[in-house]
């Protein structure tokens, strides 16, 4: 399988605002929403740490998932979360959260929060934090908070629409023996007269036939599916993908295959996995 496919982009914070001093002007402006950080917690459900490096070592995410308790603009309507990307490539980290006052915003079509954080140190880092309302206690349809805009991840190289959002948290590539090609002999014979002939024969063992996949752990548009696709052939785009945020559009009706964008070699690129639950 080819070189790994990676993110194209990244969020306009994560490129500028996170990589130089700016105004408590131009913050507000850009985060117009006060993330109140009540309770912040992140739990690992594998406390063995041989496990954990053999897990971030074949690409996939070990299962650490971050909670946080808090308001937007002082409303309470909202679950807040993270789930982690696999260590040794991870894009956007799942770790506590200060807690305090941090500015936010909408991102895509909402189900994800993202934060200009502050930290006890003054330091600032950009955060994205995966939101779900409550049912228990929705916003009116008018709220002010829900209703604020959000911001649309765009690609300017990208030539069709992506309207999908997909967070990769981790990809592992397999490889499995589907068959083999069967035992053969090739024979030679060559005749020096009409009654002496030299017969040499040549034997080989079965040849195994196996197929690739990459199996993705990811979400689309803030809902956990599973992603995979298979190398059936030596030119199939079929490659591991890197942690990270991908825009991505639906390639059916049925919801079934999703394309993703994003780069293989410094260009851009799609590649197609098939969407499973």
């Amino acid at each position: 399988m080819k070189r790994a496919f990676v993110v194209l982009f990244c969020f306009a914070a994560s490129c500028t605002l996170a990589a130089q001093t700016v105004d408590a002007e131009t913050v507000a402006k850009e985060f117009p929403i006060t993330f109140q950080v009540e309770k912040s917690q992140v739990d690992n459900l594998i406390t063995d740490q041989q496990q954990l490096a053999k897990a971030a070592a074949i690409g996939i995410a070990p299962p650490v998932f971050g909670f946080f308790t808090g308001t937007l603009n002082g409303e309470r309507h909202w679950h807040f979360g993270c789930q982690a990307e696999s260590a040794p490539y991870e894009q956007n980290p799942c770790v506590g959260l200060p807690i305090g006052a941090h500015r936010a915003r909408w991102v895509h079509n909402r189900e994800l929060l993202q934060v200009f954080a502050y930290a006890p140190d003054g330091s600032v880092s950009v955060r994205y934090i995966d939101v779900s309302i409550d049912p228990k206690n929705p916003p009116p349809p008018d709220d002010p908070v829900q209703n604020l805009p959000a911001f649309q991840p765009t690609v300017t190289a990208a030539k069709n629409s992506y309207p999908e959002l997909v967070h990769v948290y981790g990809a592992v590539s397999l490889s499995f023996q589907v068959g083999e090609l069967p035992a053969r002999t090739n024979c030679n014979i060559t005749a020096f007269s009409s009654t002496v002939a030299n017969l040499n024969c040549t034997s080989f063992p079965p040849i195994p036939i196996s197929r690739g996949t990459v199996e993705v752990n990811a979400s689309i548009n803030g809902r956990l599916r599973s992603l995979s696709c298979e190398a059936k052939w030596k030119w199939s785009k079929c490659s591991v993908i890197s942690p990270g945020f991908y825009i991505a559009r639906w390639k059916d009706e049925r919801k079934s295959q999703i394309i993703l964008f994003g780069t293989r070699n410094d260009e851009p690129e799609e590649i197609g996995f098939a969407v499973g639950e």
